[in-house]
């Protein structure tokens, strides 16, 4: 046993290099790419380190994400996750901890609605969306993802299942009502599910493409995403090496938010998969 564990550990280490190697390569390859000049970005055989670090892409990308998108996309995203976390954690708490008559029907819809592709409801949105008059609107742009809560009420209310009651009880006892259970007790207790569920939905937010292209046609109301698949049609005016700059500037604000809260976002969704 003492020959073989070695070894085994050995493996470990090298199938974890390996496929962290596999992760990373794309991503240092955007790195170098986006700081080559346009023809090294371009050159055969390419080279994995700049000959020339190229500086002035950074200010070059940024002008071709405009500033009005990249507010957008800021607003768009933290709407859209606040808002959620608002319906999301007084639900799942109800679905988990409070008895009522038709729970169980109601988790049941949440279940189901979960397995039913966003596409499937893209045009049903999009007509209930256009005779509201909110084409081209925040609001258009922001309830109906907002609306899409079935795998946030699912980690909740899994998460406030292994809740012990005997908390809840003795708070009871104290004298606290459900609001100040809920707000003093449950909420703090629920730190780690609730970064784990804001680090998945800005990143969702962050990156969505296909509903923000669809409900807006005006240029003030375009996020990042958008901003970014106008380059394609544009490669005769963008060198290759400036499109990924803009692409590695998109991805550094959700990177910077979810590296700090990758552990909470591992233990805040163990509570899901425990049931």
């Amino acid at each position: 046993m003492t020959v073989v564990r070695p070894f085994r550990r050995v493996g470990h280490i090298g199938l974890i290099l390996f496929i962290g190697a596999v992760v990373g390569l794309p991503f240092y390859w955007l790195l170098i790419s986006a700081l080559k000049t346009p023809v090294e970005v371009a050159a055969y055989p390419p080279t994995w380190f700049p000959r020339e670090f190229r500086w002035q892409n950074i200010a070059d990308a940024l002008a071709l994400l405009s500033t009005t998108s990249m507010i957008d996309s800021v607003i768009f995203a933290l709407s859209v996750t606040v808002l959620q976390l608002a319906l999301v954690v007084p639900t799942g708490f109800a679905l988990a901890k409070i008895q009522f008559p038709g729970r169980q029907a109601l988790l049941w819809m949440f279940i189901i609605t979960f397995f039913v592709p966003f596409q499937v409801l893209l045009i049903p949105t999009f007509l209930v969306v256009r005779d509201l008059g909110w084409i081209d609107t925040w609001p258009g742009l922001v309830l109906p993802i907002v609306a899409q809560t079935s795998f946030g009420v699912f980690v909740f209310r899994q998460f406030y299942i292994d809740l012990p009651d005997e908390v809840l009880e003795a708070a009871r006892m104290d004298g606290a009502n459900l609001g100040q259970i809920f707000t003093r007790i449950v909420v703090p207790l629920s730190m780690p599910a609730i970064a784990a569920y804001v680090s998945v939905t800005l990143l969702t937010a962050w990156n969505m493409f296909i509903w923000p292209l669809v409900a807006t046609t005006d240029l003030e109301l375009r996020v990042l995403p958008i901003a970014l698949s106008a380059l394609v049609t544009q490669r005769s005016l963008v060198t290759p090496n400036l499109a990924m700059m803009a692409v590695l500037l998109s991805t550094l604000p959700i990177i910077a938010i979810f590296v700090p809260l990758q552990r909470y976002f591992v233990s805040g969704l163990v509570g899901a998969v425990k049931e």
